[in-house]
């Protein structure tokens, strides 16, 4: 850091960043991809202002933070659910096994349909039986 540069103005690389949150590249990058993290694409590389991180990090577990960022809340029944975007989505347990799942992404990549739509339609099925 030189003379002009304060804390708060330090820029991290991806592998400052995962040594600053103490995580592995992979997790930063999982991170970032994402979106959870702020951050800014400098050519081929990320970088990331090391007070936003701090931020980012200070508002985990707040409803600011769980908003902005999509993460996963408990309701007052124990279900899951997040709000991104203005949205709230309400995580529902699949009576489907992983490797059902796996046989409808198949079906929806061969036939070229949207995978949400075979999942209803099996969810249907499940249900009038």
């Amino acid at each position: 850091m030189n003379e002009t540069t304060t804390p708060t103005d330090e820029v991290l690389t991806l592998e400052e960043l995962a040594a600053y949150l103490k995580v592995s590249e992979t997790t930063a990058y999982t991170l970032v991809r994402g979106g959870e993290i702020p951050g800014r694409k400098v050519g081929r590389e990320w970088r990331f202002l090391k007070a936003r991180v701090t931020h980012w990090l200070m508002q985990a577990g707040t409803e600011e933070g769980m908003e902005k960022t999509g993460f996963v809340q408990r309701d007052d029944l124990g279900g899951e659910f997040k709000q991104e975007g203005g949205q709230e989505y309400v995580a529902l347990w699949l009576p489907i096994t992983r490797e059902e799942k796996a046989a409808q992404i198949e079906k929806a990549t061969r036939e070229g349909v949207n995978v949400s739509e075979l999942v209803a339609d099996y969810l249907r099925t499940w249900a009038k039986a």
